[in-house]
């Protein structure tokens, strides 16, 4: 018992280890490809293929690899990589960190070279000359704040269908008066017949099921926002030092009373969300993100072993420069999750994916908008 116990823990160790690995360059993409070249036979008696064949399919293989990469794009990212397609191409190798052959096969017969490659892109490298290309030059005077609140689910509350049952019955008597004639009398008599009716339906009525939450940092979302708009080029201004200026929103609801609100309600109330844009127009900041990072249920991923938990990210983008504030951008709802040996570095994980992949998304629509 106490070996299998073991071999269990240095299991869970060794998969944790390359988990780590592999995110711990977060900002890179693995995309497997394979690519066929024909060749000519080097000489008379030689059947094997000549010197850089081999080299020629691994670059085709690169290149079915980026293309692979590239449809895994938004729409709105694959409409920014769009206007930085020829630079980038120019200087693939740039944006390819390494490749490593998996398989080669060569058939004689039909005188081809077959390889299979794992390619490793740099995403954030890509994110990042996008966003440099992009850029109109006026980002450095545009204040874009943002109010996020991360949930998880504390308890659900299972309602069972209600289920009724009606039903109809319907009876009836006939009579039906017969006259017999003979030569000699006449005999009258009554036959009496009942038919019955029985008809049946009835309804079932669903109740959706009802969630509590609980607030926990918005640290991640925080720091990945910061992060994406600094590198995007925008003022980064996190909405409570915003509203803690008296001439901006200081009779407005706190950053911890939205997040509040946002725990006790679904969703945000009309008023609360008029006064965060009111604040912000207030202030001259012209972009303002509301949402919410929901910490979904949690399962035991069965290649691993690790624990999986899965984080939906919601969110919307407003205009606020104006007198109306208008949407310009939304995310989700979306799920990303994240493997971790215990529950909270899990969670942890799965939060920096989706607050990354929310900040990107902003980003990357505001620009296919032509938005500064």
């Amino acid at each position: 018992m106490m070996k299998n116990n073991l071999i269990r823990g240095i299991f869970l160790i060794l998969s944790f280890f390359v988990f780590f690995m592999q995110n711990s360059q977060a900002e890179t993409v693995q995309i497997k490809a394979v690519a066929s070249v024909s060749y000519e036979s080097s000489g008379l008696f030689s059947s094997k293929p000549p010197k850089g064949t081999e080299a020629a399919a691994v670059k085709i293989a690169k290149n079915a690899a980026w293309k692979k990469y590239i449809s895994s794009f938004s729409d709105e990212k694959r409409n920014s990589y769009d206007v930085v397609k020829s630079s980038i191409l120019s200087r693939l190798d740039d944006f390819i960190i390494g490749h490593r052959v998996i398989d080669k096969l060569v058939n004689k017969d039909s005188k081809t070279l077959t390889v299979q490659i794992r390619v490793e892109i740099d995403d954030s490298a890509v994110q990042s000359k996008i966003y440099k290309t992009t850029a109109k030059g006026s980002e450095s005077e545009v204040y874009f704040t943002w109010i996020f609140v991360t949930r998880a689910q504390d308890s659900v509350k299972k309602y069972q269908d209600r289920i009724t049952n009606m039903s109809k019955s319907e009876k009836g008597n006939s009579t039906v008066e017969k006259t017999n004639v003979s030569d000699t009398s006449i005999v009258m008599s009554d036959q009496t017949s009942s038919t019955s009716k029985r008809s049946t339906g009835g309804s079932t009525v669903s109740k959706r099921d009802k969630v509590s939450w609980v607030k926990l940092s918005s640290k991640e979302i925080n720091s990945e926002m910061t992060r994406a708009l600094v590198n995007a080029g925008y003022e980064a201004i996190e909405y409570g030092d915003i509203q803690s200026e008296e001439e901006c929103g200081g009779r407005n609801k706190t950053v911890e009373e939205v997040q509040d609100e946002f725990v006790a309600e679904t969703d945000l109330s009309s008023q609360t969300t008029k006064g965060i844009k009111k604040t912000a127009k207030r202030c001259d900041i012209k972009f303002t993100a509301i949402g919410t990072l929901d910490i979904l249920k949690q399962n035991i991923d069965p290649s691993s072993g690790l624990v999986d938990v899965y984080v939906s990210v919601t969110a919307k983008v407003y205009d606020t420069s104006k007198r109306f504030a208008k949407t310009v951008a939304s995310v989700g709802p979306v799920q990303y999750h994240g493997l971790g040996p215990e529950e909270p570095v899990a969670r942890n994980n799965a939060l920096s994916k989706a607050a990354k992949k929310a900040a990107e998304s902003i980003i990357n629509q505001l620009r296919a908008r032509g938005s500064h």
